[in-house]
């Protein structure tokens, strides 16, 4: 009698416990619609994830919450506060994030516009296009393109014009306001490109310099002169390229190939072999993860004229 008084206790008891079922519902989470922020004299704002939530309600107090830019992470955020600079203005799109204490998580979106009424920060972005000589090379467009984890895409072009006035300080510079991309999280890339005045510093003694190169009677000391001596641009140096300069030269042809008579790449690539610029191939491109963050608001590269093998090319038109 005893034995069976004990197994319907515990078998109670265990109907009990089990009717205790744990918390699987996640927390209820609204974020609030476009929010205004105005950078500060410091050009530097710190939103908390709680300035962007409308509303936060669970049954399994307390709730954590978190922020990210979208498309940098994933699972919870271990922030709960993000930075905003001169490089963010414009629209920026974050994720909010809230977890209870039983691990159930939430999450929405929203978009911050980040504006700077003083006009007191420096731009955002700047891009600079210079010479082996460090002379700044003008008339340059920035293709600016690309995608990010959400499968959305982007293009658009910036231009790098003839100064204002008398002053050359600022040819090559190209600056504004923003980011690179319309939303933080973007695999961005930024492509120069420049095809006028295909005979800009192209001579017949870059012939000479080219054909000494090809016959090893004095070789070319430098990977930019010998990728400005790859005319054609098939990835080396040779008579083929004097051809395509010789008859640019002559008129038989008012254009280099492939439709560029620039190159540009990124200024501070190292060549793994300078006697052989083309193996591997250099980039001709800066590229920007869509995990960078912040994102980055300043880009140099060093421009080429194909042909001009002694960098006699006048860069500022």
């Amino acid at each position: 009698m005893n034995n069976c008084f004990h197994i319907l206790i515990l078998l109670l008891f265990g109907i009990k416990a089990g009717s205790q079922t744990p918390d699987t519902i996640p927390p209820y989470l609204t974020c609030k619609t476009q929010l205004p922020v105005t950078i500060s004299p410091t050009c530097l704002v710190t939103l908390f994830a709680v300035d962007l939530i409308d509303s936060v309600s669970d049954a399994s107090m307390p709730v954590q919450l978190g922020i990210r830019r979208i498309c940098t992470g994933s699972g919870f955020p271990v922030k709960d506060r993000l930075d905003f600079q001169p490089a963010d203005i414009g629209l920026q799109r974050v994720e909010l994030w809230a977890k209870d204490a039983a691990g159930n998580l939430s999450q929405c979106q929203t978009t911050v516009f980040v504006v700077d009424n003083m006009g007191s920060c420096d731009p955002g972005v700047t891009i600079l296009y210079q010479t082996p000589l460090d002379a700044g090379i003008d008339s340059v467009f920035a293709q600016i393109a690309g995608e990010n984890c959400l499968a959305e895409s982007f293009e658009r072009e910036v231009f790098v014009g003839t100064p204002s006035c008398c002053s050359s300080i600022n040819v090559g510079y190209y600056s504004e306001f923003g980011v690179i991309s319309p939303t933080p999280g973007y695999e961005t890339a930024i492509v120069p490109r420049k095809n006028e005045q295909p005979l800009n510093g192209v001579t017949t003694f870059d012939l000479t310099l080219i054909s000494k190169h090809i016959l090893g009677l004095e070789t070319l000391d430098s990977p930019y002169q010998i990728i400005a001596a790859d005319a054609n641009q098939d990835g080396k140096v040779t008579t083929f390229d004097i051809i395509v300069l010789r008859r640019l030269i002559l008129g038989v042809t008012s254009e280099l190939p492939n439709g560029k008579s620039w190159r540009f790449l990124p200024k501070n690539y190292v060549f793994p072999n300078p006697q052989d610029p083309f193996n591997p191939p250099f980039p001709e491109k800066i590229v920007v993860p869509h995990t960078a963050d912040p994102l980055p608001g300043y880009f140099e590269f060093t421009g080429l004229k194909i042909g001009d093998v002694n960098f006699s090319a006048f860069p500022g038109g």
